[in-house]
């Protein structure tokens, strides 16, 4: 029973001392593209750490208290990084009639079956619908079967690029759609954006249903970079602008990743999951401890996040994401 116990514990450090490592390569993103895949499992690292220190600890031998202290030490700096989320000033006071409620759905445009995400969206109480991964086929299907909602703009794409913009019929407080259009960001982007200027009171809202492209290789994660960029200056321009932005979308990045911190740096804007937890969102078919949050709803700093969550897997790779906001 002792040298089974040993053996575990050695594994157990053994594995600990590869996460370790793994983690501490992923502050050198910079650097190199490589590394930024390292960034992203910050939470499991620290699971895994966790564990170990545990398990040396049980074992009461002056060997397991000096390993413990190490991946604690270790612990620590990657929960550093995952801290805003899991400790910033989250709102649980009771909703008011003027918050804005924003449902966002990333659709799978390779799944024609729309049947439990249009379910899902009918049963929010949603302002405002931002939908990626939009297909010419599922735009007609969307419209007839959101009965809940009203098309403001669409454009659908047979790729992933495909967006939407939907509006309550009954909305919780009288908005006004005031327009909307396509953007690119950056300017030669191919990829379309969709901005819609809503009316709150006095207030003029410009909602982004924005959308990253996947980091696959060192070219994807520096354009990443660029599109995050372009987003920042937009945001800029707009609070110059004495308007209050709102981007949420597929950020194919972790709110811990370097990018996506350079990203709130440089735009204004912060981010609503502050306070309320992981709220993993990707991949929706993985254990819920595997999954990453890399849909994110950033906003002017003229709102704070009233209410979020994740809602259920509607058959698509992404969770969808509700936001409550308040002036």
């Amino acid at each position: 029973m002792r040298v089974v116990r040993a053996v575990t514990l050695g594994l157990m450090n053994l594995i600990a001392g590869l996460v370790a490592i793994l983690s501490l390569l992923g502050f050198l993103s910079p650097y190199w593209f490589g590394f930024s895949f390292l960034e992203h499992p910050r939470p499991q690292y620290c699971l895994i750490l966790a564990i170990a220190v545990l398990l040396n600890l049980l074992g009461r031998s002056r060997s397991g208290w000096a390993w413990a202290l190490l991946w604690t030490m270790l612990f620590l700096v990657n929960f550093a990084l995952i801290s805003p989320v899991m400790f910033g000033a989250a709102a649980n006071a009771a909703s008011s009639p003027n918050a804005l409620r924003l449902l966002h759905v990333t659709l799978d445009h390779d799944n024609p079956d729309l049947g439990r995400a249009v379910q899902f969206a009918n049963t929010q109480k949603a302002d405002l619908v931002s939908l990626l991964e939009v297909t010419p086929e599922a735009l007609p299907k969307l419209e007839a079967e959101l009965t809940n909602y009203r098309l403001i703009q669409a454009e659908p794409r047979t790729n992933s690029h495909g967006s939407a913009w939907f509006i309550a019929r009954q909305p919780s407080h009288p908005l006004q759609v005031m327009g909307s259009e396509v953007i690119r960001l950056p300017a030669d982007s191919v990829r379309p954006i969709l901005k819609t200027t809503i009316g709150d009171g006095d207030k003029v809202l410009e909602l982004l249903c924005f959308h990253v492209i996947r980091p696959r290789n060192a070219a994807t994660i520096a354009y990443q970079q660029v599109e995050f960029r372009a987003m920042a200056e937009w945001s800029q321009n707009m609070l110059q602008q004495g308007k209050h932005p709102i981007a949420i979308g597929d950020f194919n990045s972790t709110p811990w990743s370097f990018l996506f911190r350079q990203l709130l740096a440089d735009s204004g804007l912060k981010n609503s999951q502050n306070g309320f937890g992981l709220q993993p969102t990707w991949h929706s078919s993985l254990p819920k401890f595997l999954q990453i949050p890399i849909d994110h709803c950033l906003h002017s700093p003229s709102f704070f996040t009233r209410d979020r969550r994740i809602g259920s897997n509607i058959g698509s790779d992404h969770l969808p994401v509700f936001v409550e906001l308040q002036l």
